[in-house]
């Protein structure tokens, strides 16, 4: 006679690896220690993960699922202006609020071990273009300076956002504090240097927000369908 299906099994998996990795660091954690904690079979799973790594990943695939729910819903409340620097703080406060990705931006080793760092390449280049339509979406709802070329704008964003996830690799770990001060001055610098003198259109600023979030909820959405 089969065995009865336990009622979301992959819930149930990703929640005991989201607590075993924080309680001892992904690296002091088996696939054998997550299947015990969730009440399940170690072969059961292995029928909703490849790999422990596949687990890892779809752990930051919810965190960043929270992370888009929560910045839309800051957006979503605004009656005020989201430019480049609003944007970038309600996306720190949620990194920060989640011990997984501030761990991960952090660069906690205690926590995330050898995995920290590591970002599929491809999904950040698609993600590049993106932010090109976002940055010209900004110029024609004058919020960002359209004398300068889109491209240009992105390449700064760009090198910072991959400066930031690599730099505990390169330079060491660092504080939360240090990392919302860092975000907050690079935010206010560069949208002080685009402004413009026109009256910003509000409600199409808010548009090109949730259009961007739109495109990496449905890229992980993708993701997820692939896998």
């Amino acid at each position: 006679m089969p065995r009865p299906l336990i009622p979301d099994r992959r819930g149930r998996i990703l929640d005991a690896a989201r607590i075993l990795l924080l309680e001892r660091g992904w690296s002091a954690t088996t696939v054998s220690d997550i299947a015990s904690r969730a009440g399940v079979a170690k072969g059961a799973v292995y029928l909703e993960f490849q790999n422990k790594t596949a687990i890892l990943d779809a752990l930051i695939r919810e965190s960043t699922r929270r992370s888009i729910v929560y910045v839309r819903e800051c957006i979503e409340s605004s009656d005020r202006l989201v430019d480049l620097a609003r944007a970038y703080r309600f996306g720190v406060d949620s990194l920060l609020s989640d011990p997984l990705m501030r761990a991960l931006y952090l660069g906690d080793a205690d926590v995330l071990g050898a995995h920290m760092g590591q970002l599929p390449g491809q999904r950040y280049r698609e993600r590049v273009d993106w932010l090109g339509d976002y940055v010209r979406q900004l110029q024609l709802a004058g919020v960002v300076d359209d004398g300068v070329e889109p491209d240009r704008i992105v390449g700064v964003m760009r090198t910072f956002t991959v400066g930031l996830v690599h730099s505990a690799g390169v330079l060491g770990p660092s504080g939360a504090e240090d990392l919302a001060a860092t975000v907050e001055l690079f935010a206010d610098t560069i949208s002080s240097g685009l402004a413009t003198h026109r009256a910003p259109d509000i409600d199409a600023a808010h548009e090109a927000q949730l259009q961007l979030l739109q495109r990496l909820d449905d890229q992980l959405t993708e993701l997820e369908r692939n896998l």
